[in-house]
């Protein structure tokens, strides 16, 4: 395996209209990297950003891969016995399995492709500050560092070890022709907490610090919990801080969410999840959602893999493990995220999270989330568990209190069956969110329950092509 990666141009895609997803614009590779084709104007700028935004939505990455594909399989949220595309990666064939390895292949080629264009614009974007008007330079500057501080912690998450003395990843943070060496994974901890601080200190501006998610007079500024806000940000920190094992620092990030939660981040309203008709039903929590991605297709990706799937691609689980997993006869009888986020089909539960009716209210459809305010407190009941039990066990809940869960949780439970509610809480919680396979990854757990394979880091650390990577190719 080669352990170097040019950093250069695979290419540029960049909107070129916010509100036209057709016209699209492929800078030349490798001679020469037309920046000024695109960035002359503020409007190019945002074009730019959005069109990062737009490449995180492919089906290869975020739209499926990322959550409810490749990284839900392999952490065992499915039966995939029967599944086509799936059960090969459930039994950890990377590279013994060549349509895993394609798979494997191209979330590092399409992450990789979003960092480049995210430098294009933090490349270029200091030495244009007169272009822009209001607060958009530091909007769009605090934004464009925090998606490449994202894209990189995932990369460490899903292709690296989690001993971080240990190599792991190439940290991308220029377009260039020139070869990046792979970094420690300390190295690329300290790289993109840097990257988050420095977006954290241009969305001190982000109006959503007054709980504004959306603009009356600028359409760039709306639907601000689908873009990556201040308090986004802070959350991608605390689950940052947390990977390093740090925390104090992940418990501070948590908490700043937390307390901003009610105004800003409102719990679901149990009248928006039990509506009579589907089209009323806000099905991924919206109002929770710190960041999400409004995926245009979801539509058709969810029919094709949940809803209306061909039996050999349906992403389903036995109504045994299902109901066990939630707790059905016990605690969970009621939980929302079994009686409302999910259906059985059969003798088997599908997803129906991203179901998206006919006529569906515009500000619950097309999304999935990538960062929910009930991850903050799970991040801070961990940072809690053998300081302040209590404290822990509150956190959980808050949360199993507005998931309909009415039996709250001992108070004498002990570090580890606080930790292993915990653990249950993911499972729960981030169906079709890609979260389980990091949690278990970090905090060593010995299997993805219900599986009985051992892991180590043949499962737990994807392989990186084997080919070196060269944008511009």
């Amino acid at each position: 395996m080669r352990n170097r990666l040019i950093v250069g141009l695979m290419t540029i895609v960049v909107m070129l209209s916010v509100s036209s997803c057709k016209k699209w614009l492929d800078v030349q590779p490798r001679t020469k990297i037309k920046s000024d084709v695109l960035l002359q104007t503020e409007q190019g700028y945002k074009d730019a950003l959005i069109g990062c935004y737009t490449l995180m939505k492919s089906q290869s990455l975020y739209g499926r891969e990322l959550t409810f594909g490749f990284m839900d399989a392999v952490a065992q949220q499915y039966d995939t016995f029967n599944n086509s595309t799936y059960g090969s990666v459930a039994q950890f064939r990377y590279t013994t399995d060549a349509k895993v390895r394609i798979q494997i292949d191209g979330m590092w080629r399409g992450m990789y492709n979003i960092l480049a264009n995210v430098n294009n614009i933090l490349d270029n974007i200091d030495n244009n500050k007169a272009l822009f008007t209001g607060n958009n330079y530091q909007i769009i500057k605090g934004e464009a560092l925090a998606i490449r501080a994202f894209i990189h912690l995932d990369l460490l998450r899903n292709f690296a070890s989690t001993d971080l003395t240990k190599i792991a990843i190439p940290y991308a943070n220029s377009l260039s022709t020139e070869v990046t060496p792979r970094s420690t994974g300390n190295q690329v901890m300290d790289l993109l907490l840097k990257d988050l601080e420095d977006a954290v200190l241009n969305l001190n501006v982000d109006p959503i610090k007054k709980g504004i998610k959306r603009s009356a007079t600028d359409e760039f500024l709306n639907n601000r919990h689908q873009r990556l806000n201040y308090f986004a940000v802070k959350g991608i920190a605390a689950r940052a801080y947390l990977w390093k094992n740090d925390k104090v620092n992940a418990l501070t990030n948590a908490m700043e969410v937390i307390q901003a939660g009610n105004q800003v981040f409102p719990w679901i309203q149990t009248s928006n999840i039990s509506a009579t008709a589907d089209m009323d039903k806000d099905f991924t929590f919206s109002t929770e959602n710190l960041f999400a991605l409004n995926v245009f297709d979801l539509k058709i990706i969810a029919n094709k893999w949940f809803i209306s799937a061909f039996s050999g691609d349906q992403l389903l689980k036995s109504s045994f493990n299902y109901e066990s997993m939630y707790e059905k006869g016990g605690i969970g009888a009621n939980d929302y995220r079994l009686i409302y986020t999910s259906r059985l089909s059969g003798n088997n539960y599908i997803l129906y999270k991203f179901f998206q009716p006919d006529n569906y209210k515009i500000a619950y459809a097309s999304m999935i989330p990538l960062v929910r305010r009930s991850e903050m407190n799970y991040i801070a009941a961990e940072c809690n568990v053998g300081l302040d039990n209590g404290k822990a066990i509150d956190l959980l809940n808050e949360v199993r209190e507005h998931r309909g869960i009415t039996t709250p949780l001992s108070a004498s439970l002990t570090d580890a069956q606080v930790k292993a509610e915990i653990l249950k809480e993911y499972r729960k919680e981030f169906q079709g969110e890609g979260q389980l396979f990091g949690y278990c990854k970090r905090t060593k757990q010995a299997k993805f329950p219900p599986n009985s394979v051992t892991l180590t880091d043949v499962q737990l650390v994807l392989p990186m092509p084997e080919n070196e990577i060269e944008f511009g190719k």
